[in-house]
C-alpha cells in the first residue's frame, strides 16, 4: 500500500479522482514507490531546479533499466 492510500485511506480510483490525473499515470506514479531505495537517492540527487534541467522520464527509465 502507498502512502496516500495508507494515511489518507483513499482508493486508486478515489487519488485519480482527487488529483485529476488518468489512472494509467497514478499507477505510473505509484510504480516509482517500489524502486530500490539507492535509486530514489539518486533520482533525488538529480535535483529539479529551474536553473538546471529537470529529471525527464526518459532519465529515469534509463537509470531504471540500468538497475535491473
Amino acid at each position: 500500500m502507498y502512502p496516500m492510500m495508507k494515511t489518507g485511506g483513499l482508493s486508486q480510483a478515489e487519488i485519480v479522482r482527487k488529483l485529476g490525473l488518468s489512472r494509467a499515470r497514478i499507477t505510473q506514479i505509484l510504480n516509482l514507490l517500489k524502486l530500490p531505495e539507492q535509486l530514489i537517492a539518486e533520482i533525488e540527487e538529480m535535483g529539479d531546479y529551474w536553473s538546471r534541467q529537470l529529471v525527464t522520464e526518459r532519465q529515469l527509465r534509463r537509470s531504471n533499466m540500468l538497475s535491473n
